[in-house]
């Protein structure tokens, strides 16, 4: 069944200060009511052109009539409210709601009807200067594009404005499987990832050193061939280009603006999953390195929260810590260091770490011209360098490295886990700049005098937690940060060849999405953790 008004919005995001009373409207061929039907079977995905219409500060999604309640006291003038049970009784007083109110009904069935109507009488200036509300408002939909990866598994891509800056836009992604085009299956569990620095969802997730994603090779494809429904993110500085000259955009860029974007990419993520048959449940969230201290200060920003605006409901940090057992760990202190000349980049207008620009130059070398001395390092060829940055001692730990090597005396001659060519692909591929003060802020977690607030932060969090690390990456140091929490759901797994040393030998930071036999000691407990959770 379909309506002869599909995505008329004449009403839509009508504040609702001053209404008194909602009343749910069925599913049924009315052209007089204002309500959406978006057919569930149908091929040309209605619920795209709904999501498409959206404007909001934020989004607030009710399963439940205590739920509605608490969110329309929280609610806020430019938020969207959704309701997804179709009890609503029509006494239901909206008095105290500032936000635009959409209730779903129809859930289950084939088709979901979501209605803003009221009983009130509307004047005839209920919806003038809506238009330009509308554009004032931070979060727009800009676009969604849907592509195959394969027979029965699509990967969309939703571009957001998330501020008025010219990068303050976000791409999310969702891999999932369906039984035919718009149509997910009914998933087994759902994750949202989070990518590290300089990287995106394709470069270190989706297509990590490859072109065609398939179950052995990439995290997304394999989790969604397993009924997962993944998703994910690139942040906003992903998204600016090698020739930028001017990064004064960057300026007050740091790790609470990303948890912000993450946190409403999550709640459009949850609202989608809700018109696409899955329900409005909370999320699992993964980061991975950078992306997991976005993820602790995601799950520690909820804390302050009322629970109806929360959209976490677990979480997996992945290869990092936040705290170091040992005060004095001299790795904390080599952080701290690192914060502190990130801040005197900063204050002398060094606003863009250029990391991903110069790592991709030293991939396109091993790649073009292998065997030619490398202009990075005298001594060693192109392909060397680019290995011994994978497979070398790095700063971040004792024998810390991206990925696991084989050595020939003090120098990486290859790969053991993951083949060097894919290395130098994701090289190519990374971001070429990120904001100077994210590796300031990020780090400064490490300095002494922030060690005690962040114990307190972490002790305030209670979601599930699984950690999963590589022994030659953080490892065994990330599992100390999850035993700081007051969650009563925590587990681990750290991969690892030897478990007796040596570590420099051992799984690296990057072999958990890229190594050839990462799905099954990475993916395939993921999996099972997320289908339980």
């Amino acid at each position: 069944m379909k309506t002869k008004t599909l995505f008329s919005w004449k009403f839509m995001s009508i504040f609702l200060a001053g209404i008194s009373i909602i009343t749910i409207i069925g599913c049924n061929d009315d052209d007089d009511q204002d309500y959406i039907t978006i057919d569930s079977e149908a091929q040309d995905g209605e619920w795209v052109n709904f999501i498409e219409n959206l404007s909001f500060e934020s989004i607030i999604l009710t399963e439940n009539q205590d739920d509605l309640k608490n969110a329309l006291q929280q609610a806020a003038e430019g938020d969207l409210i959704f309701f997804e049970d179709s009890d609503l009784q029509s006494s239901q007083h909206l008095r105290n709601s500032k936000g635009a109110f959409f209730s779903l009904t129809g859930f289950d069935g084939e088709e979901i009807a979501i209605s803003n109507r009221t009983t009130s009488n509307l004047t005839s200036d209920s919806g003038k200067g809506e238009k330009s509300d509308k554009n004032n408002r931070s979060c727009r939909i800009l676009e969604i594009t849907r592509s195959s990866l394969s027979s029965d598994i699509a990967h969309y891509k939703i571009m957001v404005r998330m501020g008025s800056g010219p990068f303050d836009v976000v791409r999310i992604h969702r891999v999932v499987r369906e039984s035919r085009r718009f149509r997910p299956i009914r998933t087994a569990g759902n994750v949202f990832m989070i990518h590290g620095s300089s990287q995106d969802f394709d470069d270190i997730f989706l297509r990590p050193g490859i072109e065609n994603p398939d179950t052995q090779n990439s995290s997304p494809f394999y989790l969604a061939s397993n009924n997962i429904d993944v998703w994910g993110i690139d942040l906003g500085w992903t998204m600016v280009p090698l020739e930028t000259t001017d990064f004064s955009f960057f300026e007050n860029w740091g790790s609470n603006k990303d948890t912000g974007h993450v946190l409403k990419s999550m709640a459009i993520a949850r609202l989608v999953r809700g018109l696409t048959r899955q329900g409005f449940g909370r999320m699992n969230l993964l980061g991975f390195s950078y992306g997991a201290a976005v993820t602790y200060n995601a799950a520690i920003r909820e804390t302050k929260q009322h629970r109806i605006l929360r959209d976490i409901k677990g979480m997996i940090p992945t290869d990092f810590t936040m705290v170091y057992e040992q005060n004095d760990d001299p790795f904390a202190a080599g952080s701290c260091s690192l914060s502190e000349a990130s801040e005197m980049a900063h204050a002398t207008g060094g606003y863009a770490n250029t990391n991903g620009a110069g790592f991709a130059a030293i991939g396109q070398a091993a790649l073009d011209d292998p065997d030619s001395d490398s202009p990075f390092a005298p001594g060693l060829t192109n392909y060397q360098f680019a290995v011994a940055a994978a497979a070398g001692p790095q700063t971040n730990g004792p024998d810390w490295h991206f990925l696991g090597g084989q050595f020939d005396g003090q120098l990486p001659s290859g790969l053991a886990y993951t083949d060097e060519e894919r290395w130098f692909n994701l090289l190519i591929a990374l971001a070429p700049y990120m904001p100077t003060y994210i590796t300031a802020e990020g780090f400064s977690i490490f300095c002494p005098e922030n060690r005690e607030g962040i114990i307190a932060d972490l002790n305030q969090v209670k979601i599930p937690i699984l950690y999963l690390g590589a022994a030659g990456g953080y490892g065994q140091d990330g599992v100390f940060s999850t035993t700081l929490t007051s969650s009563s759901d925590v587990s681990a797994e750290i991969v690892t060849k030897f478990p007796n040393g040596p570590r420099i030998l051992d799984y690296g930071h990057a072999d958990l999405f890229m190594a050839n036999d990462a799905p099954e000691l990475v993916w395939r407990p993921l999996r099972d953790w997320l289908a339980n959770h």
